[in-house]
Parts: structure tokens; C-alpha cells; sequence
């Protein structure tokens, strides 16, 4: 047969056994890479030991978190189950249990309930007192619609504002329920259903067109990172994140009085001495402003600016990054009296390049801020017992 007759053939032919070749000589890499590491000499032991805690801590986490599920899931089923029962059974109840539905309905409805009298006799609701003119019909319709009720009796009086009016002054709070996928958090069976939602996106991208295919995919991606992490997509992705996409806090005990801690730890310019990947902090004249140079990814010089926002002498220090700096951040450090020594905590929030993604990436490189936090802290417990010992 003339091979040139068929050269589409032939190319089909041979790209799949490239492709299976490249896939083999790479899970090869990995394998060879994954032995050389936990049957090192000097440290597979310890690394294979770690691995075995960490395996070990997984299993206990995921035996909890489907016992959470398990109660989520009953929790909510017999909460339908109630809700089911309050729609097509709750008529039949009396003039005071009435009362208190009608006054938890205003409660999501109207941003002043207390300026409402609400009176209740043989089911009929009469309104009375003040409300806003932008919540008189929503709040109407919510009464009707609750179980039970057979007629409203409007006689309140709508405002355009609240001036002059002494029931309606100050920021009304309606206590409108949020949606699940809009809150911050997600519950278990939120996050079940979500989940199974992306795994039939990413499923059914196979058969889409191109265009979709790709679209389906990075929605199925983005859910699953949502779900996994129970952290928003601006967290997540750092964009619109602020200051805050990851949270990071650590802790020590220092067998030291306060007095002596806040000395070292007030004084931004010494932080270089136990803190090895800050090489230089210089504070501006008042000291509200510091600009610090540290060590980051690789040893590249990092630079940003800080600003001071709070300092109660010998307890506490806040502070936060100047705007338009690279890595945007809030901390807070504070020393506190425990078991005759001192505790000192510090708590972070930062959002790095690409969020909580980048930190994750970060994280599997070995720079993880947590570890390098402890780590810090320890030198700095180190350094003011070792001085505070006589020579």
C-alpha cells in the first residue's frame, strides 16, 4: 500500500502512540521522583512518617465531615418536612400563634417593625403606627401570604422618610434571609449539591462544542474550587478580595514578662533579628509609617509600605498596608499575661497574587506563611529568654 495515498491515516495512527508514550515517560518521572523522596537515606523515614500523620489526620477529617453531612442533610429534610406542614396545615391556628408570625414576617420586610402595632382578632391582621412608603406594599403582600391569615387591615401611615417621625429614625435593619449560594459560607448539602453540579459540567463538556466546552469547563472548575475550599470566588481569586483572602494566626508562650516582650516587639527595626526574611524596616519620623524590605519567593527583594492604625502601649499593635501595594494585608499583634509569662498572638489577613489559589501554590513550593509565622515566633520566644537568662 503507498503510504502517500493515506497520510491522514498515518498521522492518526502514530499520534496516539506518542501521546500514550509521553503520558508513560511522565508517570514514570513521577514515580522515580515519589520513591527518590520517601526512600531518601537521611529522611524518607521522617518524610514517610509524616505522610502516614497526614494520611491519618485526612481520614479522621473526612469520617467527620460526612457525619456533618449526615446530620445536615436529616436536619434539613425534617426542616422541609416542618415547612411543607406550615404551608398547607398552618391555617388552623389560633389568634396569638398568628400574631407572632405576622410580627416575624414584618421583621424581614419592614426596617423599623418596632414603630408597627400588630392586632390579631379571629384572623383578621389590622396595621397600625409607621412605615416607609418603599416597604408599605411589599410588607402588605408578605402578611397575606402567611398561613392562617384571612384579611389585612392596612391603617398605618406611610412616609416618604423618616423625618419628624420618632419610630422610624436611625438605619433600618431588615432581616431578609440570603440565599445559600450567596452566602459566604456553604453549608454540607450545599456544597453536595454544588459539587455534583460541577462534576456534570465538567462531565458534560466532553460533548459540547468548542467554545462551550471550554465555558462549561472553567465553570465546573471554578464551582469545584468554591466548593473544596468554602471560601468566596473573590477570596479565592484575590480579585475584589480587599485585604483579606487568606487568614493566618499563630501564637506563643514566652517565659518572660510583657514589659520585657513589648520592648522587642514595639520597635519595628529589630524585627530583622528573628525574623530572617525581613532585611531592612525604616520608620518615618513620627512612626505611623514603616517601609519594609523582605526577602520573598527565590530571595527577590519585596517592598511595601505599612501604616500604623492602632497602638495601646505594652498590649497591642495594628497596622495595614499602604494602597496599591502588591500583597494589600492587615495584622494585629498582641502580648497578654499568661501562667506568669507572656502570650503573644498575631493574626493576619492578606491577599496574595491570585488569592487563595496563590497562597495554595505557594504553599506546595514551601513558602507557607503559617509555618514561616510559627517559625518566627519561636526565634522570638528563643531570643527573649536566651537575654533574659543571667550571664
Amino acid at each position: 500500500m503507498d503510504a502517500n495515498a493515506f497520510p491522514d491515516l498515518i498521522i492518526e495512527q502514530r499520534r496516539p502512540s506518542l501521546s500514550r508514550a509521553a503520558v508513560a515517560a511522565g508517570a514514570g518521572f513521577c514515580a522515580g521522583a515519589a520513591v527518590a523522596y520517601l526512600f531518601d537515606p537521611a529522611r524518607g523515614r521522617s518524610r514517610r512518617a509524616r505522610m502516614r500523620d497526614k494520611g491519618a489526620h485526612a481520614t479522621h477529617r473526612l469520617h467527620d465531615g460526612v457525619g456533618v453531612l449526615g446530620r445536615d442533610l436529616g436536619n434539613r429534610g425534617r426542616g422541609s418536612a416542618a415547612a411543607v406542614r406550615y404551608r398547607f396545615l398552618g391555617a388552623s391556628v389560633d389568634d396569638r400563634v398568628l400574631h407572632e408570625r405576622v410580627r416575624a414576617e414584618l421583621g424581614r420586610h419592614v426596617g423599623h417593625p418596632h414603630a408597627v402595632r400588630v392586632h390579631v382578632q379571629d384572623r383578621e391582621v389590622t396595621l397600625d403606627g409607621d412605615v416607609l412608603a418603599a416597604e408599605d406594599e411589599q410588607a402588605r403582600r408578605a402578611v397575606r401570604r402567611i398561613p392562617g391569615v384571612r384579611r389585612v387591615h392596612a391603617r398605618w401611615t406611610a412616609h416618604r422618610d423618616g423625618a419628624g417621625v420618632p419610630g422610624l429614625q436611625g438605619a433600618g435593619r431588615r432581616r431578609r434571609p440570603v440565599p445559600e449560594l450567596l452566602q459566604q459560607q456553604w453549608s454540607p448539602t450545599a456544597r453536595l449539591i454544588a459539587g455534583m453540579g460541577a462534576a456534570w459540567m465538567l462531565a458534560a463538556a466532553r460533548g459540547l462544542p468548542r467554545p462551550l466546552s471550554w465555558a462549561a469547563r472553567c465553570g465546573g472548575a471554578l464551582l469545584g474550587a468554591r466548593v473544596c475550599t468554602n471560601l468566596p470566588l473573590s477570596r479565592i481569586t484575590g480579585v475584589n478580595a480587599g485585604r483579606r483572602a487568606i487568614d493566618v494566626t499563630a501564637a506563643v508562650e514566652i517565659d518572660a514578662p510583657p514589659e520585657r516582650v513589648w520592648a522587642l516587639v514595639s520597635d519595628y527595626s529589630g524585627f530583622a533579628s528573628f525574623m530572617p526574611d525581613v532585611r531592612e524596616v525604616r520608620r518615618s519620623p513620627d512612626g505611623t509609617l514603616s517601609h519594609w524590605t523582605i526577602s520573598g519567593p527565590a530571595g527577590v527583594p519585596i517592598r511595601f509600605d505599612a501604616t500604623e492604625t492602632g497602638r495601646e502601649e505594652g498590649r497591642q499593635i495594628t497596622w495595614k498596608s499602604t494602597d496599591g501595594q502588591l500583597i494589600a494585608h492587615t495584622g494585629a499583634l498582641r502580648l497578654c499575661e499568661s501562667n506568669g509569662g507572656t502570650r503573644v498572638q498575631v493574626h493576619l489577613t492578606y491577599n496574595p497574587v491570585a488569592g487563595a489559589a496563590g497562597h495554595a501554590i505557594a504553599a506546595l513550593l514551601g513558602a507557607h506563611p503559617l509555618r514561616k509565622l510559627q517559625q518566627d515566633l519561636g526565634r522570638l520566644k528563643a531570643q527573649v529568654e536566651r537575654e533574659r537568662q543571667p550571664a
